[in-house]
């Protein structure tokens, strides 16, 4: 599930690119996040991202209380309670990207 896209934030330009896949263009002026909440189930599950080209946006996955934020910097494992959760795709300020993500959130049991 992908936010309503094309949007643009604080620089960065992300665009639908097919397969639950998104596209980041620009320089970020400050965090630049697009994200989609969505209710889920506990259990133990995995995040990652693979990038088709460049660098630079990474995936998270926060708990609406804070209390769980896991970055997709490799494979993240962790067991989560049911709760509403925001998906995140964001680019870190300052850094100019060109580059296809597709954020990964698989329910392991």
């Amino acid at each position: 599930m992908l936010p309503t896209l094309p949007a643009t934030r604080n620089g960065i330009t992300f665009t639908a690119a097919g397969d639950g896949m998104v596209h980041a263009k620009g320089t970020a002026t400050d965090w630049a996040t697009i994200l989609v909440t969505q209710d889920l189930p506990a259990g133990e599950y995995t995040l990652e991202h693979t990038l088709a080209d460049g660098v630079g946006p990474f995936c998270e996955l926060k708990s609406t209380d804070g209390r769980i934020d896991l970055f997709s910097h490799g494979t993240v494992k962790a067991t989560i309670p049911a709760g509403d959760y925001k998906m995140l795709v964001s680019v870190s300020p300052g850094k100019t990207v060109d580059a296809t993500i597709t954020p990964i959130l698989r329910k392991l049991n």
